[in-house]
């Protein structure tokens, strides 16, 4: 596993030099694959599951037999000490020098079931006594067994089983979810750098063209077929083009850099964007898109972890304002004797232990009243709550499911407006060099050309952010045709 990590940092590092020596060319599928392995978020979504899969771990190593071993090695005392004095029959404070020793191992199981604890105990103890009696004594308890458990009361372990691989589950949904979210943002940052290289590339290429036709309307306008007015019209355009493309170069660089940085790349190379063209899915079943919304939403598994937890605190504040009892009983062999070996030899005494604690309210002032109602008037809204966002997921999902179905004919006829867009502005602008449109409807078509231009790049974009938003809701992919399938071994192994 070393060695592996040793050989990706190594091709990292490599990749980066290349990197930094030059251009690259990055496809979307390119920009997505770099989000996943090496981006800021893909290592925050990774930890932040981490951190909950480490939690139910935590949470199933709680319920299995747990070993402790508890010493105090020494313990030293010279004090005076309360004693009865049976010749006397009274108290005295009697002066005391000690040194004490104990051992405890300790096997424990918890009961779900019952709330209880189970255990098993054994017991090592030894004291010398110094002064005017000095003594040694060890006392043993090879064997306890005992059970504790709460009577009449709450039983958090029940509610733990139910709540926590609930939370698990919704953990790994999340982890999903997270991952998906990603994707959409790099396709943001994806087009956002595409629309402003377009951007670019249109201030260009109209200032350039602006040019060309200032020299020809200076010809015509000595000729006498272009007015004063229509001259100053194009200077105003060609200064106006001037300033659109230092804008257009500073939002390229800010869309660049805001690329580079979420794919962690280096700031001084230069990239080459290919616009995705392709249509991978046309349109999507609406029906499907609610079906996997509901079945693979971690909201979902949220609203069931807060009816289960509203309906705990309900339960708890409910048994708190009644009768409750603990018992405790144990079960084993102990012996004292001076000597170590003795305390573990045969004839052992019986060690028997029973204890009883109640604890009847009887004075309050309503305050177990006043939560037990808290409790309750918290879960009715959060049941009100959860219906509404059930009802507002699946509004959500038809209606997304609908947009996306119409992204299609949108980048259709975007491509359509922009071929148009764009041929109507050639004819014009050769219409102008032959002095038969006038400067008002070479601009006019110009700007129609732009924005054609732009409304396609935002159709497409449009359409990618759709379907990442429809794979994030569902956590389907639409375009295999298969759920997006949570890879725990893998996710383990990348740690």
């Amino acid at each position: 596993m070393k060695l592996k990590s040793i050989l990706i940092i190594i091709f990292f590092l490599h990749q980066l030099a290349c990197f930094s020596q030059g251009t690259i060319r990055l496809t979307l599928d390119d920009a997505l694959e770099l989000a996943g392995q090496q981006s800021l978020q893909s290592f925050l979504n990774t930890h932040y599951y981490m951190a909950d899969y480490w939690a139910y771990r935590s949470y199933r190593a709680d319920y299995l037999p747990s070993v402790t071993l508890r010493a105090n090695p020494l313990t030293y005392s010279n004090a005076s000490q309360l004693r009865y004095n049976s010749l006397k029959q009274t108290d005295e404070f009697i002066r005391t020098e000690n040194l004490s020793s104990d051992l405890n191992l300790i096997i424990s199981q918890k009961l779900s079931a019952t709330g209880g604890t189970f255990f098993v105990r054994s017991e090592l103890g030894r004291i010398e006594n110094y002064g005017d009696n000095p003594y040694t004594q060890y006392a043993s308890v090879p064997f306890r067994i005992g059970y504790s458990q709460q009577l009449f009361g709450f039983n958090s372990m029940k509610w733990q089983r139910q709540i926590e691989p609930l939370k698990f589950e919704k953990a790994k949904l999340e982890y999903l979810q997270s991952v998906e979210e990603m994707n959409l943002s790099t396709v943001r940052y994806f087009f956002a750098m595409i629309q402003v290289s377009i951007q670019k590339e249109i201030a260009l290429s109209n200032m350039e063209n602006t040019k060309n036709l200032l020299q020809v309307a200076y010809r015509r306008f000595e000729l006498g077929t272009v007015s004063r007015e229509e001259l100053l019209d194009l200077r105003l355009s060609e200064n106006n083009a001037a300033i659109v493309l230092q804008e257009a170069h500073l939002h390229y660089r800010e869309a660049k850099e805001n690329l580079l940085n979420f794919l962690m790349l280096p700031i001084d190379i230069d990239l080459e964007i290919d616009l995705p063209l392709d249509i991978p899915v046309n349109e999507v079943n609406v029906r499907l898109v609610l079906e996997k919304a509901l079945n693979n939403n971690p909201e979902i598994l949220k609203m069931e972890q807060d009816a289960l937890e509203n309906r705990r605190n309900v339960e708890q504040a409910k048994t708190a304002r009644h009768f409750q009892a603990d018992v405790n009983m144990s079960y084993g062999l102990s012996k004292n004797d001076g000597t170590l070996s003795n305390v573990y030899s045969p004839e052992f005494d019986n060690y028997q232990q029973l204890s009883v604690g109640v604890n009847i309210p009887i004075l309050d002032w309503g305050r177990s009243k006043g939560q037990y109602q808290m409790a309750r008037s918290r879960q009715q809204v959060a049941e009100i709550a959860n219906q509404q966002s059930l009802q507002q997921i699946e509004q959500n999902s038809i209606t997304r499911a609908i947009a996306f179905n119409i992204q299609k004919s949108r980048v259709e006829s975007a491509a359509l407006s922009d071929t148009l867009a764009t041929e109507s502005y050639e004819l014009t602008m050769t219409r102008f060099q032959t002095g038969q449109a006038d400067v008002l409807r070479l601009t006019s078509s110009q700007n129609a050309k732009d924005n054609a231009r732009l409304q396609y790049i935002n159709a497409i974009a449009d359409y990618w952010q759709s379907y990442y938003y429809l794979r994030r809701l569902t956590l389907y992919d639409f375009e295999r045709g298969v759920e997006i399938v949570f890879d725990e071994d893998g996710l383990l192994k990348g740690e």
